[in-house]
């Protein structure tokens, strides 16, 4: 992996290539001051600075790690990871922790775009959890929550970068 020490140098020409066959250089992904980019939200950034200084401090260590302290740090639980069923979403969502579900999200999805763009791959446990991720982003439950419009758009966004993370 080549060492860069702040995010903003991982650009279409540094990344891996990988990332570059995959992204192309027109991607939002590269964008990481776009709120639609999963490195360009509130958490994605954060996420792969802090991915960048963890590799860079444990360059051996497990990405498991990674997910335990980041989320015990933002205090974001590592459950329901699978939690698809509409009911029980709107309930997570409506909950005083609301933006928990929302923020553990976007991590996971920074997390598995920082990989890619980093080292050409996805952790298989990252993987797993960001695609179910990009599947309750594109739920109508968690779209109408976030507001904004343009649902169809955004579902057709998240389609996108579940198949660059399937690839």
């Amino acid at each position: 992996m080549t060492q860069f020490t702040d995010f903003w140098d991982v650009t279409p020409e540094t990344a891996h290539p990988k990332a570059r066959q995959l992204l192309g250089d027109s991607s939002v992904v590269w964008n990481y001051g776009d709120e639609d980019s999963p490195l360009g939200n509130d958490k994605g950034p954060d996420t792969f600075a802090g991915y960048l200084a963890f590799r860079a401090d444990q360059p051996d260590a497990s990405v498991d790690q990674f997910i335990h302290d980041e989320l015990a740090l933002s205090r974001i639980a590592d459950t329901d990871w699978a939690l698809l069923d509409s009911a029980r979403l709107q309930a997570a969502l409506d909950a005083d922790n609301r933006y928990s579900v929302l923020r553990r999200d976007d991590f996971i999805l920074g997390l598995a775009f920082a990989q890619l763009l980093l080292e050409g791959a996805v952790d298989a446990e990252v993987l797993r959890r960001a695609l179910l991720a990009l599947h309750r982003q594109a739920t109508d439950v968690v779209l109408s929550f976030r507001g904004g419009g343009f649902a169809e758009a955004r579902k057709k966004q998240l389609m996108g970068f579940h198949r660059v993370l399937e690839s």
